[in-house]
């Protein structure tokens, strides 16, 4: 089976994660994988033997990204449709990762990422998990666990390259696409983990950076805003636990509707007619 969609992300010789998570359960799964080694030596090279590819490229997650689509794999852009770059940090089951490509393709994000479970390391509160909600519009989501369609990957890219702690590529992603309102998304229908302090992931042991100036030197360079985590719109979850106001006010609208659809249908001038053998 060709599939559209695929997970590429950084793995060094301490982070598992993606067997211990992304791969786990034996499920199905809708996306291929390709992990991009970024330690100098591999020492269990048998480790990464399930993921479809394997790179060892050396680098910082983002220009490893860049250079495998621009030089040595640029056909997957063709290829593939969607394309999630995870941190490997970030605990998220198969059927999760399934999910995520299923919603941005029915819903045509552009950007989109899952929520953050409430015991996450987390830099951006409003990215947490909100159990009122199918999903958010934001102006903005987070670097380490973009899923991106072809489209806004394709305008984004040429960010990947501009410095090693990728601080700030998400705020002039949002620039780059022209700030949308409904096709950059938080899923609060799926969650993730975040296992690791912010900061305190094994890439940036090798940062040669401060990347707070990196950050304030990205936003200035493509004229961005630096911060537009504001949210745009929601789709609610309406049930009898949740927005149990609003469920109420739907079904008095459905009952309100189905009365009134009942008058059309069957009231006095379908009686008469019918009296009178009048065909309607």
């Amino acid at each position: 089976m060709i599939r559209k969609n695929i997970v590429i992300a950084p793995c060094g010789n301490k982070t598992p994660v993606f067997k211990d998570y992304w791969l786990s359960g034996g499920h199905e799964r809708n996306f291929d994988l390709c992990l991009l080694f970024y330690h100098a030596d591999i020492d269990e090279p048998d480790l990464y033997a399930e993921a479809d590819y394997f790179f060892h490229l050396k680098n910082f997650k983002f220009k490893m990204i860049h250079e495998l689509l621009t030089v040595i794999k640029p056909e997957w852009l063709g290829q593939y449709e969607y394309f999630y770059f995870i941190d490997d940090d970030i605990a998220i089951d198969t059927l999760s990762i399934n999910k995520m490509f299923d919603t941005a393709r029915a819903l045509d994000l552009w950007i989109a990422q899952a929520s953050l479970t409430s015991d996450s390391h987390c830099s951006w509160p409003i990215l947490m998990h909100n159990p009122d909600c199918y999903l958010r519009f934001m102006g903005q989501v987070e670097v380490m666990a973009p899923l991106f369609n072809r489209f806004a990957l394709e305008k984004c890219m040429p960010s990947f390259i501009v410095n090693e702690s990728s601080w700030g590529l998400d705020s002039v992603w949002s620039k780059m696409l022209d700030y949308p309102t409904n096709k950059l998304a938080v899923i609060d229908a799926i969650q993730m983990k975040h296992l690791n302090p912010v900061g305190g992931g094994e890439l940036y042991k090798k940062i040669n950076e401060d990347p707070h100036e990196s950050w304030d030197a990205v936003v200035e360079e493509f004229g961005a805003t630096k911060n537009s985590f504001t949210e745009h719109g929601r789709f609610l979850i309406v049930d009898r636990k949740r927005n149990r106001v609003l469920r109420m006010f739907n079904k008095m609208s459905e009952k309100i509707d189905k009365t009134k659809q009942a008058y059309l249908d069957y009231g006095l001038s379908y009686r008469i007619k019918n009296r009178l053998g009048i065909k309607i």
